[in-house]
């Protein structure tokens, strides 16, 4: 393990706040691709009209039928813009309180594993330093968890 000191503490927090800033605008473009797409337009013209390729638009598109057309918020992306944007750590935790969170559970047969809920989001924002232990037991506490 790195021990730093604070100006590389300093450099590592600013490159996981571009790496949030990516993931949000990510987002970002495969909601405004959806909303050009709903419209009707093909990938060529939404491509134009988005300032961006036709294959990037083909791979967005290919996303948004993985995800099933759900682009909603969830706690990932609130956890990742307050981070990114220095939301105050306050609203964070009061945002994240306001959601009603789904709980991983077992794969059904012939599957195996286990599926993800939204809550495991809150756990892996705490495991890459997006959110600290102590306002992640503020919003667990919340949440009855």
């Amino acid at each position: 393990m790195i021990t730093m000191d604070s100006s590389l503490a300093a450099m590592h927090h600013q490159a996981l706040q571009r790496q949030a800033r990516q993931r949000v605008d990510l987002l970002d473009e495969l909601r405004a691709v959806q909303n050009v797409a709903k419209r009707n337009f093909n990938q060529r013209d939404i491509a134009e009209i988005l300032v961006t390729s036709q294959a990037k638009v083909h791979r967005m598109l290919k996303a948004i039928e993985r995800r099933n057309g759900n682009l909603d918020l969830d706690p990932e992306e609130i956890i990742l813009r307050a981070f990114a944007y220095d939301t105050p750590r306050e609203k964070l935790v009061a945002d994240l309180k306001g959601v009603t969170y789904t709980f991983g559970e077992e794969a059904r047969y012939p599957h195996e594993g286990r599926l993800p809920g939204t809550w495991d989001q809150v756990v892996t924002a705490v495991a890459r330093g997006f959110l600290t232990e102590t306002e992640f037991n503020e919003v667990r506490a919340a949440v009855g968890r």
